[in-house]
């Protein structure tokens, strides 16, 4: 879509988002929410989208000389068991992202020869963090038990572990995903997902996204289950505007990409080709950066890639050589020879003993029965003393008990007479 750089840059975030009733990403309702709070955050933004556009014009058409890696840390969070979603569907997300950031994806077969030309495969690939902020081993992945239902988008509630969410890790080393159960705009639901764009706070950097969204395995929920709305997200936290514009169907916004077209508003569903509007052959309604189901997506374009590396060569530079993704070792058999779990078998009271180690930082302690069902999880910050654990209420059997930290994973079988 034509490119115009002015202030005209950010009016069209200026619209009723409430009028997205559909795939309903909240990125634009987000940053006005940004501006209203920090005044000067437009004025940034004006002087990055000039940085983004100097990079295009002296790099744009330039190979790249090797595929940049991003670390990523995604933050479950959960009220209920059910939204405490698996490692396996955590992962299913990382692989979409590669995926059709890589042009990698098995439905580029369903792009229109209209488009094929300008397909690209934007070299960026997103691993695993498995270094903490301080260095310890992770698996990428955190796990917050919260009281909150659902988190509000203008409260930024998830980002923040006093309210119930959980702090982003270092921005310039981590890409954070926040999964929640449920993202509101006030007293109404439906938003799928949303992101910061480059320049806002540090604090609050990354995307949000529903559970019920993330990944293509496990609690996923049709039509959004193939893991776009991650791919829509990631690519406006690199820098990328909606295809239409966000102008309400005027056919006069911009995303500020060249081998877009111009098309009058959002598309839902999965349309037709050709799908025309604004005089064009047809939108690109296959675009990521559209609102179409996600069984209808399988396109960025060489544009969209250009002003992507730009943003990973200008204020998201510091990503580049984050390193986090590099595996470091850890001592988990000498710390499992440490603790002592007893008496086992118990009448249901059960003492954990670290020998004398003190765990800092957020420890996880779950109760598996034997069809894998959480029966007991509770968190603890800091440890360092014995645990007493009250297991009495439960039925006699055999469970099995996790531990879990930033640092190491330990099971045990236990008995309950």
């Amino acid at each position: 879509m034509k490119y115009f750089f002015s202030l005209v840059l950010f009016s069209f975030l200026f619209v009723n988002v409430n009028a997205q009733n559909h795939r309903n990403c909240g990125t634009t309702q987000y940053m006005n929410y940004l501006f209203k709070k920090d005044t000067t955050l437009k004025a940034k933004m004006l002087i990055q989208e000039a940085a983004i556009q100097n990079w295009i014009q002296k790099n744009g058409n330039s190979n790249q000389k090797a595929i940049i890696s991003i670390p990523v840390v995604v933050h479950v969070l959960y009220s209920a068991s059910y939204q405490n979603i698996s490692d396996a569907q955590v992962y299913s997300q990382i692989a979409v992202l590669n995926a059709d950031f890589r042009r990698l994806n098995a439905d580029t077969s369903q792009t229109p020869s209209l488009f094929k030309s300008v397909a690209a495969d934007v070299e960026v690939e997103f691993c695993v963090a498995h270094q903490t902020p301080t260095g310890a081993w992770t698996n990428g992945i955190t796990r917050t038990l919260t009281t909150k239902t659902s988190f509000d988008i203008n409260q930024d509630d998830a980002k923040f572990t006093y309210k119930g969410g959980h702090d982003a890790w270092d921005r310039n080393k981590y890409l954070n995903l926040w999964v929640v159960p449920e993202i509101k705009d006030g007293p109404s639901g439906g938003i799928l997902g949303y992101a910061q764009f480059p320049g806002g706070p540090a604090a609050t950097d990354g995307v949000v996204i529903g559970y019920r969204y993330f990944g293509n395995t496990g609690s996923v929920s049709y039509p959004y289950n193939k893991g776009r709305t991650a791919t829509h997200e990631v690519g406006h936290w690199l820098s990328l505007y909606h295809i239409w514009g966000d102008d309400n169907g005027s056919c006069s916004g911009s995303d500020h990409v060249q081998d877009t077209p111009n098309q009058a508003d959002y598309n839902d569903g999965c349309p037709s080709f050709p799908h025309p509007s604004c005089s064009n052959t047809s939108d690109m309604f296959m675009n990521y950066m559209d609102y179409t189901d996600d069984r209808c997506m399988n396109i960025y374009t060489a544009g969209q890639k250009q002003r992507m590396l730009a943003t990973l060569n200008g204020s998201r530079a510091s990503i580049k050589t984050s390193n986090k993704c590099q595996v470091v070792s850890i001592e988990t058999p000498s710390i499992e020879n440490q603790l002592r779990v007893y008496p086992n078998p118990s009448n249901g009271y059960i003492e954990l003993d670290f020998g004398g180690m003190n765990l800092l930082g957020r420890t996880e302690i779950s109760l598996y029965n034997t069809l894998g069902q959480i029966v007991y999880t509770k968190e603890y910050q800091d440890i360092s003393a014995k645990v007493t654990l009250n297991f009495s209420e439960l039925s006699h059997g055999v469970y099995f008990l996790r531990i879990k930290t930033d640092v190491f994973n330990i099971n045990k079988k236990i008995e309950i007479l």
